[in-house]
Order: C-alpha cells, then sequence, then structure tokens
C-alpha cells in the first residue's frame, strides 16, 4: 500500500519516533495479521480488539490503532474511535487514487451486480473492486488494498444495515455511479420498514454529483421513486417495456434488449433475481461503452459467487443449488420460483431469514404460504422462526436438528432432482450443502 505508519499517525495529529514502515495492509483480527499491517483495535459486540493487540504484534503488525494505551512493542496511534478512525484512514488512502467508484447497494443481489460489473468493465479499464463481504465501514478501507496507480474504476459494493451505514461509505469512496438492485424487506431489524429499507439506500443516489449516473431497477416502484432525488442521468432496467435495459427471460433464456438491439443467452443460473443483476451491470457497462453484446458474453459466462446460486452436482446425480449465504424475503420468494420451474423432482430445504424485526413472524408465515403455492416435492424446514413457515406451508416438514433434517430428506433423492438450500447466513446452512454435496445414495455404493 502506498502508506506508511508516520503518515498514518500525522493524519490524526500525532508524531511517531523510529523507523518509518510501508504498510502493506489493515486488519481487525489478530488471527489473520499479516506483516507490516496495522491493526485496528475494534470493540464488536463479543470481542474487543484492544485484548488481542499483543497477538497481532505477534503476527507482524506494525502499528496499532487503539483508543487507548496498550502493553505492546509496536508504535500506537491512539484515537477517540477505532471505527471513526478506520472510515476517516480509508478516505485519505482513496483520495490517492485518481479513479472513479461504481457504489452498489439494494436488499438483494448486491455481490452477484458487483462482480457482473467489474468483469463487464473490465474489457476496456483497469478496475478493482471489494472482495468478499467487505461492504461495511470497517470492512470497505480494508478492501481498498486493491487499488493500484493504474485503477480506472473501483466497484464498490455498500452495505445498508444501519440507517448511517451508506453515509459512513459514502464518506470513504465518494461514488459518480449508483447502483439500486432493489428494495425489500431485510434488514428491518435495524431500519424499521421497508420504506426505511428505501430511505437507507436512497443517500446513495441523494449523494451523486450532478454530472454521475444512477442506475435504478424499472420494476421497483420504491427504486423508481428515487430519480426524483437526484439531477444526474437516470438508466433504468427491468421487465418494463420502457427501461432502458430491457429484460425478459423464459424458459431458462434471457433476452437483453437495449437501443433497438437484442441478444439472447442461456445463464449458468436462470432465475429471475439474476436478470436483474445482470441487467444492472449491464446498465452500468454500456454507459462506460462496453458493448451490449460484448456484456451479455460475460453474462452467460459468469458462474455464481459460493452461497449465492452456485449448482453442485453431488455423486449420486442430486443438484443442489446452493444459496446458503443469506435470505430475505425477497430473494427467497424469487429463488423458490425459479426452483419450481425446473424439470424434474424439486425439494426445498429453507432456514431463518435474520434481521427482519418487530414483522419477521408474519414474513415467515407468509413465505409459507408463497411455499405452498408451488408445486414442489418436499420442503424441509430448521430454526426458530421457520416454524412459522410451516404453519404457511402445512405439508413441510420442520426439525430441531440439521442432522435430523438431513436423515429425512438424504434417503429420497435421486439422480436429477433439484435441492434449494437457502437460509440466512447465521442459520449455517453450508454444513447441510456440504453433506448433500457428498451424499451418495446406497444403491450407487
Amino acid at each position: 500500500m502506498q502508506l506508511t505508519i508516520k503518515e498514518i499517525a500525522s493524519l490524526f495529529g500525532q508524531e511517531l519516533d523510529g523507523r518509518d514502515t510501508e504498510v502493506a495492509g489493515f486488519s481487525i483480527d489478530s488471527r489473520a495479521t499479516s506483516t507490516n499491517e496495522v491493526f485496528f483495535a475494534i470493540k464488536g459486540q463479543n470481542v474487543d480488539g484492544h485484548e488481542f493487540a499483543f497477538q497481532a504484534q505477534e503476527k507482524g503488525a506494525v502499528l496499532v490503532v487503539c483508543e487507548k494505551p496498550l502493553q505492546v512493542g509496536i508504535p500506537q496511534v491512539i484515537v477517540p474511535s477505532t471505527e471513526e478512525a478506520m472510515i476517516t484512514l480509508g478516505s485519505y488512502y482513496k483520495n490517492k487514487f485518481n479513479c472513479q467508484v461504481v457504489g452498489i447497494t439494494g436488499s438483494a443481489g448486491k455481490t452477484t451486480t458487483k462482480e457482473l460489473t467489474a468483469q463487464m468493465l473490465s474489457a476496456r479499464y483497469q478496475v478493482a473492486k471489494n472482495e468478499g463481504n467487505r461492504n461495511t465501514p470497517i470492512g470497505l478501507p480494508m478492501a481498498l488494498k486493491a487499488l493500484e496507480n493504474d485503477t480506472e474504476i473501483f466497484v464498490a459494493e455498500l452495505s445498508g444495515s444501519f440507517m448511517d451505514e451508506i453515509p459512513k461509505l459514502l464518506r470513504i469512496v465518494r461514488p459518480v455511479v449508483g447502483v439500486i438492485t432493489n428494495v425489500g424487506p431485510s434488514h428491518l431489524e435495524t431500519l424499521g420498514d421497508i420504506d426505511g429499507v428505501a430511505k437507507s439506500k436512497s443517500q446513495l443516489i441523494e449523494s451523486l454529483p450532478v454530472g454521475g449516473l444512477a442506475i435504478l431497477n424499472a420494476d421497483d416502484p420504491r427504486c423508481k421513486a428515487m430519480s426524483s432525488k437526484t439531477r444526474c442521468k437516470k438508466v433504468n432496467f427491468g421487465f418494463n417495456p420502457e427501461a432502458d435495459i430491457q429484460g425478459r427471460l423464459i424458459d431458462g433464456l434471457i433476452t437483453v434488449k437495449s437501443c433497438g438491439k437484442a441478444y439472447t443467452f442461456r445463464p449458468h443460473q436462470d432465475s429471475v433475481h439474476f436478470m436483474y443483476d445482470a441487467l444492472a451491470s449491464m446498465a452500468v457497462a454500456t454507459e462506460y461503452g462496453i458493448p451490449l453484446k460484448e456484456c451479455v458474453e460475460v453474462a452467460a459466462d459468469f458462474k455464481p459467487v459460493e452461497g449465492r446460486g452456485t449448482i453442485i452436482i453431488n455423486p449420486s446425480g442430486v443438484r443442489i443449488i446452493d444459496e446458503s449465504y443469506n435470505a430475505n424475503p425477497v430473494s427467497m420468494k424469487e429463488t423458490l420460483r425459479s426452483l419450481a420451474s425446473k424439470p424434474g423432482r424439486r425439494f426445498a430445504v429453507l432456514a431463518d431469514m435474520l434481521q427482519l424485526g418487530e414483522n419477521s413472524e408474519k414474513l415467515h408465515q407468509e413465505l409459507g404460504e408463497f411455499v405452498a403455492s408451488l408445486r414442489l416435492d418436499g420442503v424441509y424446514l430448521f430454526g426458530n422462526l421457520s416454524k412459522r413457515l410451516a404453519q404457511g406451508c402445512p405439508r413441510s416438514l420442520h426439525f430441531e436438528a440439521k442432522k435430523d433434517l438431513l436423515d429425512a430428506i438424504l434417503p429420497r433423492l435421486s439422480t436429477g432432482d433439484w435441492v434449494l438450500v437457502k437460509g440466512s447466513n447465521g442459520m449455517g446452512m453450508k454444513e447441510v450443502v456440504q453433506s448433500l454435496a457428498t451424499h451418495v445414495n446406497k444403491e450407487e455404493r
């Protein structure tokens, strides 16, 4: 990184004695700290990073940013808030690079849209992005390590779990392009209701400069309403025939239309929400001069990020759709619709949708009623909130333990079956995916 420990100290009005050292990166986890990194002692809900500064030093940290003096043998910069310091340092570091930022947020599809957008833009530009889930005020500064002198565009996925989260992220990267994938009932525990979700996301659009670009979902009324919150150029995407980038999904084929041109392709992930993610990415890329045909080729070759629609075929020929990374009512319904359209037998393994606030039980029951309307061959549920989902879908089976769920579903599966596994990340449904992925039917052993 183009940053030294004395430069960091100076940013916070402090001086360090001794030799200056170039920084290799930022860390908040002492176990994952590497040589020449700066360790930020962050106070979490369950763990206080100040208690692990010595371990970070042993791992090779060259500086600790902390809120109180610590017993360590490396320089310290003491600040009122380490989280605020990380935002300040992230903003400072980003300003060293003359690159534009594409900011992407929404209730679902952020990561896939980020990955697609970065791949499409890479055809003409030097592109960097925030890897993994580094989309928070703590994670985003760490992701800036990806920036190079020749970086022209940084594609940034932005979380929006709290009302003040996006403003913090905007202080770090200041996008000139803002993408809203959709607005749905996610993070209701902290945002209150769906209008609160829309207000949180709209802060990205409101922040765009006059010469910027807003990319909005034409089929989402709350997204469309954001058009009035900015004077910059707007580009819309969706099924809507008036959308600038129009899409259609029929029999697993996606057709994209724009400016009198149309292209059809078969994606690896033939769901409605993938189509929306692809359209949003195409809206960005075509505005940067990437031909629509090239964008379509990228979307056709795109493989889903692990846990977000990856298809795994186990030794017995059972096809598992791994959606274990996260879940909310919007993404649940879209993924289940896609499952219901598959040929052959179709099974759903669903777990709780977390962080939905006071309406959580109601939303789970409504999802259950939706599942009941689909022609699935089996519905297997796990988690306390999913008991309400079971009330909405009487023919489903609920289990208190994942092992019991697996014992029930595995004997039923055979070659050609489809199994969707989806739930919030905190439910640990990756374990179920792993068990399904390695299972061999008895008769095939």
